[in-house]
């Protein structure tokens, strides 16, 4: 017998596979590999109010939900600890500190293969991407680029920047599938013969899109400076900064379950040369004089005043969580949930999806708007029904409005209006966000599943 006709197919109810039968009868391995085999024990243990509360979140790209045990080891830390300054020298706490402080940085490192990178604390990663365009040392024969996939606070730091700077700013079209247009990046870096920096994000927090860095940094060349935006693609894939070899990076802690208000700035040697040392302050120099600076090594003049030291340890503490669970084993989960949440949803009659078909170089991330009912409407009756997606545009104006058949004359009319007279957001155009994370369980896909279908089917 071919082995592949010995392969059971899932069972139907309505058109839909059905899950809770599978559920019931043991058979989750069999038809959805990939997920985690213990992810109901990881549920119970360090996710608890999914069930107490009855809630699926699919809102993980926006932020992730933290361990209870990540949240337990913090709160000891704290019990036990006298807090301390790093940027203090001589005292028991302060020398703590700054092994903690050291501790983390090197977990973080290891975490992402960034040996070849000094690591700094931002506030997240729009705070590193604020970090690098107000420290790029931009020449008059400066371009800088940025995808039209970018999110807003990254397109419009480095669009404001190299206007004050009197240097080219572009944007770089993506394809339908959300990758960034080699081709026409091609085009461009032939053209001009300065240097470059280019905003990349890795993974689309529209689309779920993870471009292919290592194709881009061939094509472009070493003239070519690269800022990778990591903030969506890190708590979902493996990620070796090493071998991507760009020039900065920059990641979140919160959108990968660890705290908010910290992220990490990641700056290659060769990049570092490209970055001054206008903003500064405490820890980020060593002697002021009346006339003259003395600015701290790297990467510790690229963090001035008293670091997010307790963010740190935590974020620490995650990426030990996650590193237990190994980002291979995630990867593979998320994929499986993917895979079926998007062939499950396109069998919905009245969703539109924005997302991509197919699954292959993404992350868990699926956009849709239905015919009938307008996106904040739909998001509010799923909210009812215990499940929390994102509305909007997801802080990424020029893919959405593309995406959504919105010529650029029409937004920048709506940026006129509501940047002059005011108005009213809700009257901007939009779509529904679904984001998954390896908390969630395939029970919660086809709950929201079953949810979407309902409230389509109602405004039919």
């Amino acid at each position: 017998m071919n082995p592949r006709q010995s392969v059971s197919r899932p069972p139907l109810v309505n058109g839909f596979i059905d899950v809770p039968r599978i559920v019931k009868e043991g058979r989750v391995g069999e038809f959805f590999p990939g997920l985690l085999p213990n992810i109901e024990d990881i549920r119970k243990r360090d996710f608890p109010l999914f069930e107490r509360d009855r809630r699926v979140y699919l809102d993980s790209g926006a932020t992730s939900q933290e361990p209870v045990a990540v949240i337990e080891r913090m709160h000891e830390h704290r019990l036990s600890h006298l807090r301390g300054s790093n940027h203090s020298r001589n005292t028991t706490e302060a020398r703590r500190a700054q092994e903690e402080y050291d501790a983390a940085k090197e977990k973080i490192s290891a975490f992402f293969h960034a040996h070849n990178y000094h690591v700094a604390f931002t506030s997240g990663t729009t705070g590193t991407s604020n970090l690098l365009a107000t420290r790029f040392a931009y020449g008059r024969d400066t371009l800088v680029l940025a995808t039209e996939a970018e999110h807003n606070s990254q397109i419009v730091t480095a669009r404001n920047f190299a206007g004050a700077a009197g240097v080219k700013f572009a944007i770089i079209p993506v394809t339908r599938d959300g990758a960034l247009d080699l081709n026409v990046l091609r085009d461009v870096v032939m053209r001009f013969d300065g240097p470059i920096l280019l905003n990349l994000v890795h993974a689309s927090n529209v689309t779920g899109t993870v471009n292919n860095v290592q194709r881009i940094r061939e094509l472009v060349g070493d003239r070519v400076l690269i800022y990778l935006d990591m903030a969506q693609s890190a708590g979902h894939i493996p990620i070796d900064l090493d071998r991507l070899d760009v020039d900065f990076a920059g990641v979140s802690a919160h959108k990968m379950y660890g705290p908010t208000g910290i992220g990490a700035f990641f700056i290659s040697g060769s990049g570092e040369e490209y970055l001054t040392n206008l903003v500064s302050g405490g820890g980020a120099v060593q002697l002021v004089s009346m006339h003259e600076t003395a600015y701290s090594r790297s990467p510790d003049r690229f963090e001035p005043g008293t670091q997010n030291l307790e963010g740190a340890v935590e974020w620490g503490f995650a990426l030990d969580y996650l590193s237990a669970i190994g980002m291979d084993r995630i990867a593979a989960h998320d994929e499986e949930l993917g895979k079926y949440f998007g062939n499950e949803l396109e069998k919905i009659p009245g969703i539109v999806m924005h997302s991509p078909a197919g699954y292959m170089g993404r992350i868990p991330i699926f956009v849709f708007n239905s015919r009938d009912l307008r996106y904040d409407a739909f998001a509010r009756a799923l909210d009812q029904e215990g499940i929390s997606v994102r509305d909007g545009c997801f802080c990424a104006h020029i893919l959405m409005s593309r995406f959504l058949g919105k010529p650029p004359e029409f937004m920048d009319m709506m940026a006129m209006m509501l940047g002059t007279v005011g108005g009213d957001q809700s009257m901007l155009p939009g779509a529904v966000r679904a984001s998954f994370a390896f908390y969630n369980n395939i029970s919660d896909a086809h709950r929201a599943i079953l949810a979407i279908n309902q409230i389509a089917e109602s405004h039919w």
